[in-house]
């Protein structure tokens, strides 16, 4: 695993990347990783992610596990549980499982097996239990 800081474009011009942490091809992990920076798969981990920017599953990455972070690219494959605001299936990408997600996008040849909820806004659920008839009578 290797963390490094640059300031140069991501290769699909999303803007700067900062610090990234990157799971090298041929590197296994088992666990939990809690980042705040831009993580990148292209080994294999086991276990939950929890990061405040993008988790990018690359072509030769699997994850097999939970992934909560504010947006999940998979151009590998990724088994288990992910809510995020954004999730990306790429092409030949592939997901397994179940997604609660603001927005799904899934490119031609990518692959999505499972279940996918809208992820709803506090402000949404409070309303709905505000507004909620009731069977009390006056």
């Amino acid at each position: 695993m290797a963390i490094f800081t640059n300031d140069n474009k991501q290769s699909n011009g999303a803007g700067k990347m900062g610090p990234a942490t990157i799971i090298a091809q041929g590197t296994k992990l088992k666990g939990e990783i809690h980042t705040d920076c831009h993580l990148h798969i292209d080994g294999e981990f086991e276990g939950n992610i929890q990061s405040k920017n993008i988790v990018m599953v690359g072509k030769s990455g699997f994850v097999s596990g939970e992934i909560y972070a504010q947006k999940l690219l998979v151009s590998g494959k990724f088994s288990g549980t992910t809510e995020c605001d954004v999730v990306e299936i790429l092409p030949m990408g592939r997901i397994d499982g179940k997604i609660i997600s603001s927005e799904l996008v899934i490119e031609r040849k990518g692959i999505f097996m499972g279940e996918s909820k809208t992820k709803q806004s506090l402000n949404e659920k409070t309303q709905k239990i505000l507004n909620k008839p009731t069977n009390d009578t006056i």
